[in-house]
């Protein structure tokens, strides 16, 4: 009898273990997908910073990449290009590319009209 209480006793201290071990991975994945955007919005304004949007009507970021260089760094490459007023058409374009940490702060940037 007391072998059977031992081994219950294991298997539901086991289930537990599995369920935080479970909910804990979920939650870092929320927290890491709100860091990224961070992370992008921080590329983003950055190159707002260096590009010139004037007689723009409209401006168009997309983000063609992410890698994740290590623990800290996230490697962002934003395509951005601005639509003239008259007939939207893109008058400029710029490739950027972004290194930023978990803070989401612009550690190295590069921009280059496209």
């Amino acid at each position: 009898m007391n072998y059977r209480i031992r081994t219950l006793t294991s298997l539901t201290l086991l289930a537990f273990l599995g369920l935080t071990v479970a909910s804990d991975v979920n939650a870092a994945f929320g927290r890491d997908k709100d860091s990224a955007d961070q992370q992008i919005q921080a590329c983003v304004a950055e190159v707002g910073r260096h590009a010139d949007y004037d007689d723009a009507s409209r401006v168009v970021h997309r983000v063609f990449s992410l890698d994740q260089r290590n623990l800290v760094e996230l490697v962002i490459r934003i395509e951005t290009s601005v639509f003239s007023k008259a007939d939207e058409t893109i008058v400029r374009g710029y490739m950027a590319s972004c290194v930023t940490d978990t803070m989401a702060d612009v550690v190295r940037f590069r921009i280059n009209t496209a």
